[in-house]
């Protein structure tokens, strides 16, 4: 039977089972499909989808040729924005569609390192880092069986390291891959897929777009967790040395395991040191990790589920939360997060945010939602509900609660989480399947939602325009939009890169394109910052120059974005209590615990009083426990301040979408205008957004859709079976 006949059958089975999930759903969103009708005043709006010239374009993917060509561009699967605005990004799966016959067969040999960008906002363009690769000095690949043949592809990918800003602002990448097929036919592009993980440190300088080697780890990490610590030093958890078989002649007991060993980066001598036995813990892949007020290093008993190995003989602990304590080098287990709520234990692919710091920073709460229940093998159907666990640092030993909150409006898997400088929390993309479990099935989910924690409630907002499943990501801006990108999934059944015919799934091929989120505030008169100092000192008063003064309710710290898989170990947002209020400036204290405020580059917006509502700034670029570079000023103008533009959003694709934030309120509004975005270039219809979840399944046009390919997948099979029956007799 060929390859052909065997997806011809397989899609019309996918599209059956997915247009009777859909048909099914549509009931249950009666409260997002009533955002279609809202300006954007509401659920705010999406700019156009914008991108790196190159392929894929939207409508042409990008072939085995073109990639070897080196006509394929990066997606945005890793993302950091600089202290000066620009965005510095790095690929995923580079080289994936190479594989022309079976990604679990060919993938190690063919994969191709991933290259990195840098986005300039103001001028839409994009600049190469050097090395484009980030460079790498990985070892030889640890075999199973010593002297076994093996197919060399990608030995020092980026992709699935973990990343952080350092205090000065240059970004430090952790960990990665290296890529093999074991055992493999050296130039056969054949045989067995491995990803290894990497000892590298690579540090990211803005002041030259160039990467540089740092001191290697003890131990190989692909899917690690970084955090910085009140110290500045750099904390790393987890990671696995071999994904596919995990065992290790030269270290038995370290096998079936993802890696326990924790280590801890001094940036002043760019070294790496074990933590002991003490600091050893299994801990899941990307382990969601942050630094408390305390100083300790909290797990809020979440990671990866599938990816598509990384799975433990002893994951069941994985449902424990747990506190290091970097003084005594060693772990407390405090409980099982949500008992006593629809979503107890380890929460798979979702996010865990950190809710605003308030003083006097005795407490810290994690937000997360969505995402699949339990460890492996994990629920295949992404689940809606939420929950903040809180722990309180108080009474000098962490303890922990868990809330239940309001249900998402849609079930959601990989859903990147970004706190806005409101207070409120967005969730962006992911799909209503597990993507890894099996790729190429999973239906996207374009609406985002918007979280309001005085509420406890999700509420339906814009959605975007494109399918961004597994490997997405968003990112706050200093003008207080959010940038979406991402979109790279496994190819189609772990076979080749191919959507699923039926328009019903999601887009199969990378999508290296963005879009613009504008939050509805962005439709109010916004304050503004005058001035403001470029850096912060610990325990000092700060004054803030702005017209506003007389209506400004909060100050808030929101540290620059460095987001991978979701995580974004030092991702916080921190309120300043307002000491004194001039005609024209506010006064704010600095809090004196640097663990509250770990020192790097930080956003400062102020937020205006609204009625129940807060209306932000745009941030004011600052340093905290640092001078700012040189650099930062030096590349001003290539800052996300795209405020100033002249050019209004818009919107594609879509009947009676939301009209542009500038049409509700004059450019004399401070950031009421909004930035140009280039023309979308979607040739398939299908990857069309629109303000209603689910837009492509229509109730009785689904069911009916549903019910016929049902049917002739049936038949097919039918079929199949009478001619093998004939056969046999």
């Amino acid at each position: 039977m060929s390859r052909h006949a065997t997806t011809s059958r397989r899609a019309l089975l996918l599209t059956a089972i997915a247009g009777l999930a859909g048909a099914a759903a549509i009931p249950l969103s009666a409260a997002s499909t009533q955002a279609a009708d809202n300006t954007a005043a509401q659920v705010g709006v999406f700019s156009q989808p914008f991108q790196e010239p190159g392929l894929p374009d939207g409508s042409t993917p990008c072939t085995t040729q073109d990639s070897y060509a080196g006509k394929c561009v990066p997606t945005a699967v890793s993302a950091a924005v600089l202290a000066d605005g620009r965005i510095l990004y790095w690929n995923g799966l580079e080289g994936s569609e190479r594989s022309d016959k079976s990604t679990l067969l060919q993938f190690g040999a063919v994969a191709a390192p991933d290259q990195s960008r840098v986005l300039n906002l103001a001028s839409l363009t994009w600049t190469k880092p050097s090395p484009v690769d980030a460079g790498t000095t990985n070892p030889a690949p640890d075999l199973l069986i010593p002297g076994t043949p093996y197919d060399q592809g990608a030995d020092g990918a980026l992709f699935c390291s973990a990343l952080e800003q350092l205090a000065d602002g240059r970004i430090i990448s952790v960990g990665g891959t290296d890529y093999y097929d074991e055992p493999g036919v050296p130039g056969a592009n054949l045989g067995v897929s491995e990803l290894q993980g990497l000892q590298n440190t690579r540090i990211f300088n803005p002041a030259t777009n160039t990467w540089s080697q740092s001191g290697q780890m003890q131990f190989g990490r692909w899917y690690p967790e970084t955090v910085t610590l009140a110290n500045g030093s750099i904390f790393v958890a987890s990671g696995v040395t071999k994904l596919i078989k995990p065992v290790y002649s030269n270290d038995p007991a370290d096998s079936g395991t993802n890696v326990r060993q924790t280590e801890t980066y001094n940036p002043a001598t760019g070294t790496w040191s074990y933590n002991g036995t003490s600091g050893d813990r299994s801990l899941p892949l990307f382990p969601r990790l942050h630094l408390l007020p305390d100083g300790k290093v909290y797990y809020d008993a979440g990671g990866q589920t599938f990816n598509p190995d990384g799975q433990a003989y002893d994951e069941a602990t994985w449902n424990i939360a747990a506190v290091y304590d970097p003084a005594s080098k060693s772990w407390t287990s405090l409980n099982i997060p949500g008992l006593g709520t629809t979503y107890p234990g380890f929460k798979g692919s979702t996010f865990s945010l950190m809710l605003p710091l308030k003083p006097p920073y005795t407490s810290a709460s994690f937000l997360a939602a969505g995402g699949v229940y339990g460890t492996t093998p994990g629920g295949y159907l992404a689940n809606n509900a939420s929950t903040i666990t809180t722990v309180d640092t108080s009474g000098g030993a962490d303890s922990m609660s868990t809330v239940q909150t309001g249900n998402l409006n849609n079930s959601r898997w990989y859903s990147s989480g970004v706190m806005l400088p409101d207070e409120t929390v967005m969730a962006f993309s992911g799909a209503m399947q597990d993507g890894v479990v099996s790729p190429g099935d999973e239906i996207p989910v374009h609406q985002a939602e918007l979280f309001d924690p005085a509420t406890n409630t999700w509420t339906a907002m814009a959605s975007g325009h494109r399918d961004r499943t597994y490997h997405n990501t968003a990112e706050l801006l200093p003008s207080g939009a959010v940038l979406v990108g991402g979109h790279s999934p496994i190819p189609n059944g772990y076979g080749i890169q191919m959507t699923t015919p039926g328009g019903v799934t999601a887009n199969n091929e990378k999508d290296p394109s963005f879009e613009i989120y504008y939050p509805p505030y962005f439709t109010q008169p916004r304050p503004v910052i005058e001035d403001a100092p470029e850096s912060l000192q610990y325990g000092s008063s700060v004054s803030i120059e702005t017209p506003n003064a007389k209506s400004i309710a909060r100050v808030v710290l929101v540290r620059n974005t460095s987001l991978t898989h979701l995580v974004d170990g030092d991702q916080r947002t921190v309120e300043l209590p307002i000491v004194r209020r001039g005609d024209d400036s506010v006064t704010v204290a600095m809090p004196a615990n640097r663990a509250v405020l770990p020192a790097g580059p930080y956003m400062l917006f102020i937020d205006r009083a609204n009625g129940s509502k807060l209306v932000p700034s745009r941030a004011a670029q600052t340093f905290v426990g640092a001078p700012m570079p040189e650099w930062v000023s030096e590349h001003a103008g290539a800052s996300a301040s795209t405020l100033q533009s002249s050019h209004n959003a818009s919107t594609s694709g879509t009947a009676g979408a939301a009209s542009s934030p500038a049409t509700a309120s004059s450019p004399a509004s401070a950031g009421a205008v909004l930035p140009a975005a280039p023309a979308a270039r979607i040739g398939a219809e299908i990857l069309a957004g629109s303000h209603a979840p689910l837009d492509r399944r229509v109730p009785v046009a689904g069911w009916a859709f549903a019910l016929l390919a049902l049917a002739l997948a049936t038949l097919a099979v039918w079929r199949r079976r009478a001619t093998a029956a004939t056969a046999r007799e």
